[in-house]
C-alpha cells in the first residue's frame, strides 16, 4: 500500500532538476577586443567575476582592467550582490574606483555555458563596468590573490546569512497573525445586601 502512496513521488524525481536555480558560482573571465582583435594583453580589457552562490542569493567581487592595465576598475568583497530569480541574476555592481562609490544595476543570464552580462543603468561616473559581456567559466576556482578570495568568502556568507535574516523577518511580518482573544470581560462585583 505504501508503495503506491510513493510511485507519484517516484516518478516525478526525475524532473526535480529541471526546476534547480541555475549555478552561477565559480570565477568567469572575459576578454573585450576591438572589431578584428583577438585575445591580445595589450588591445583587449580584461573583465573578471569571481561569484559565490546560496539558494537563490549571489554574492561575487569583480575586477576590470583597461588594455595593458593603463586603468583598473576593482570592487572590494563583496562589489557584486543580488539575487536569481527565473535564472537571471539580478544584482548590483559596485565600483569604488571613484569617491563616493557608484552602484550599478546588472542582469546575468547563463546561455550555452557562458555567462551574460549586461548593465541596466548607466549612471554618469569614471567606472569602468562594461555595458555587456560574454564571460567564460575560468577551470581556476579562483583568479582573485589568496588573501582576497578569503575576504570575499567571508563576506559573502555574512551576506548570506544577513539575506536569510531579512527575508525571515519580512515573512514574519506578512504572515497573517492570528486574532488574538479579546481579554474576558470582568464581572461587576457583586452588590452587598443591606
Amino acid at each position: 500500500m505504501r508503495l503506491h502512496a510513493l510511485l507519484p513521488l517516484l516518478l516525478l524525481a526525475p524532473l526535480a532538476p529541471a526546476f534547480a536555480v541555475d549555478d552561477f558560482s565559480g570565477a568567469w573571465v572575459a576578454w573585450i577586443c576591438p572589431n578584428g582583435v583577438q585575445k591580445d594583453s595589450g588591445k583587449c580589457s580584461n573583465f573578471v567575476l569571481e561569484l559565490h552562490q546560496k539558494d537563490d542569493q549571489l554574492c561575487g567581487a569583480h575586477f576590470f582592467s583597461t588594455p595593458g592595465a593603463e586603468r583598473v576598475d576593482e570592487g572590494m568583497a563583496p562589489s557584486v550582490l543580488g539575487d536569481i530569480s527565473h535564472d537571471v541574476a539580478t544584482v548590483v555592481a559596485m565600483s569604488t574606483r571613484i569617491t563616493p562609490p557608484v552602484k550599478v544595476r546588472v542582469e546575468m543570464k547563463k546561455v550555452g555555458g557562458m555567462l551574460h552580462w549586461i548593465r541596466m543603468e548607466h549612471p554618469p561616473g569614471d567606472y569602468l563596468l562594461p555595458k555587456s559581456a560574454r564571460l567564460s567559466k575560468s577551470k581556476a576556482k579562483t583568479l582573485f590573490a589568496p588573501v582576497f578570495e578569503q575576504e570575499l568568502k567571508a563576506a559573502c556568507a555574512s551576506a548570506f546569512v544577513m539575506a536569510a535574516e531579512a527575508a525571515a523577518k519580512k515573512s514574519r511580518e506578512t504572515a497573517p497573525s492570528a486574532a488574538a482573544p479579546a481579554p474576558a470581560e470582568a464581572s461587576p462585583p457583586a452588590q452587598a445586601k443591606p
